[in-house]
């Protein structure tokens, strides 16, 4: 099992993220505080959205753990978190992993909850790498089984007086899916990717793909990223285009640019403590989010680490951001290890 953690995932309707604590309002108003919601549920209706502030910051406190999963799904149209789905249960020794999840009533009856939690299984079955998922719930809620159906589970069985919830001691209905039940999904798109260095006219393409690793950025440091892509960032890639120590490669694939680097000639001179250190370093790195897992990124870092070669380089070098494990588990396939760390503590309490 890969312990990736909580990272991102898009469907058509929803982004399933990590939780702020600018979320409070949210999870408060729209299925927290609402005794309907949380009627099957194991925990209490939030009396006050304290309560719900002091749950998300025990959930936030835990994101650095890999093996923990927890998604805000918010709604796209309007940028409000509906619901949340998590992994509540994880047996490392069998792989298998148990789901819960809520969501906001207005939301109910419109499929939202099957998109998340199909979304959720793709995730853990092909990153995570777990076996088995499994859910459970009360007999007399059957809507939530059909949720779990829909999401391509099968019912197991009913454990007679299993369960306790907010209605006292039940009988559990659960379903599972294994990793081997699944449909094989379609060959993904092998269209040759063709990694090359970029022309002028092809950079506000590469702003475009810029603002993508920006806003992932944001997503997962919040406290650190500014939002949105400002003028400043997005004239700064001319800024790039005209430094002579610096490169600028595209990935392209069926005529359409879908991924970009760039590359950076540094130059450390030796003093008392350290030797001269001449490399190359990966400053930014990203791939359009509708092209991943199809073999783009892995072309682009065998242009890169060739030409390096080629140039003379001993030494290529990048540097990630802590929360971003899926990028970590794919650079360390290709090769990278890490050799330092920057390491932090909060001095002021959230």
């Amino acid at each position: 099992m890969n312990k990736t953690g909580t990272q991102r995932i898009e469907t058509h309707r929803l982004i399933l993220r990590r939780f702020t604590l600018e979320d409070a309002e949210d999870m408060f108003n729209n299925w927290a505080s609402d005794p309907e919601v949380t009627r099957f549920l194991t925990w209490p209706t939030h009396p006050n959205v304290d309560v719900t502030r002091m749950v998300l910051n025990s959930w936030i406190s835990r994101y650095d753990d890999g093996g923990f999963f927890q998604w805000a799904i918010e709604w796209k149209e309007t940028g409000s978190v509906i619901g949340n789905i998590a992994v509540v249960k994880l047996n490392e020794q069998t792989e298998a992993a148990d789901m819960g999840y809520c969501m906001s009533r207005a939301f109910w009856g419109r499929g939202i909850m099957p998109e998340a939690l199909r979304a959720v299984m793709d995730y853990l079955f092909d990153t995570v790498g777990v076996s088995r998922i499994a859910a459970c719930h009360d007999v007399n809620n059957p809507k939530s089984g059909r949720v779990m159906e829909k999401a391509g589970m099968k019912q197991e069985g009913i454990f007679r007086g299993a369960g306790k919830n907010n209605l006292g001691i039940c009988d559990e209905v659960w379903h599972a899916a294994l990793r081997s039940d699944r449909t094989p999904k379609p060959a993904r798109n092998t269209a040759p990717v063709t990694v090359r260095f970029a022309r002028e006219d092809e950079l506000d393409r590469v702003n475009e793909l810029r603002k993508q690793v920006n806003d992932l950025h944001v997503a997962g440091e919040p406290e650190i990223f500014k939002p949105g892509f400002c003028d400043e960032l997005r004239d700064y890639v001319h800024v790039i285009w005209e430094d002579p120590q610096k490169e600028i490669a595209v990935a392209e694939q069926e005529g359409e640019i879908c991924g970009f680097a760039v590359l950076n000639h540094i130059n450390r001179p030796e003093n008392p403590f350290m030797f001269e250190r001449d490399y190359l370093d990966i400053d930014e790195f990203g791939v359009d989010e509708n092209c991943r897992r199809k073999g783009v990124a892995s072309e682009m870092i065998r242009f890169i680490r060739d030409w390096a070669k080629e140039q003379g380089f001993s030494r290529l070098e990048l540097n990630m951001w802590a929360f971003n494990r899926g990028a970590l588990a794919f650079y360390e396939a290709a090769g990278f290890t890490t050799y330092r760390r920057y390491m932090e503590m909060p001095l002021t309490e959230a």
